[in-house]
């Protein structure tokens, strides 16, 4: 069902949150475009990029490119949290859906993901396993940045705290 009003949906949140298995299921409810930043970084081989450099510039610009081109649509979704990205994607949406989910239930989220082979094709297990930690420095290093960039988008941001609270959100659609 294609959804009779412009929607431009923004899901953010930390690492293993859930935004990709939300931002497809409103994708799919309201037939709408779904763009999964992740995925745009693997395209562009950001996962083997250096940290700073002109390849990770590359990434960068490829990433801006490509996102700037699919938010000029009426309506679309979008998962991930790149910093320097949301702010742009933050403009132009209707709503932002803050996935807050607790730290241990991200870490176990992983995990199921990581067991069960549903993870980006292009990472080993391993790469899987040395992501835990990741996501352990991630708490500490993205989850005030994105608490304040959800501070300075409260108007239009909803704050969803279990799955529970994202099914009923889905629902309410």
């Amino acid at each position: 069902m294609c959804h009779n009003q412009p929607m431009r949906i923004t899901i953010i949140g930390n690492t293993s949150s859930g935004k990709s298995t939300l931002a497809r299921k409103i994708s799919e409810q309201l037939g709408i475009p779904y763009l999964q930043l992740d995925r745009l970084w693997f395209e562009a081989g950001g996962h083997k990029s250096e940290a700073s450099g002109p390849d990770r510039e590359r990434v960068r610009a490829y990433l801006m490119e490509n996102v700037e081109k699919f938010i000029q649509q009426d309506s679309w979704v979008s998962d991930g949290w790149y910093q320097r990205l949301q702010p742009m994607i933050a403009e132009r949406s209707d709503k932002i859906i803050f996935l807050d989910i607790p730290f241990w239930k991200r870490v176990m989220n992983h995990l199921r993901r990581m067991f069960f082979n549903e993870r980006h094709e292009e990472l080993s297990k391993w790469d899987d396993f040395k992501f835990i930690f990741e996501i352990i420095r991630r708490k500490f290093t993205h989850d005030s940045k994105i608490r304040e960039f959800v501070k300075l988008n409260f108007n239009k941001t909803t704050t969803l705290r279990t799955y529970e609270e994202a099914e009923e959100f889905l629902a309410r659609l």
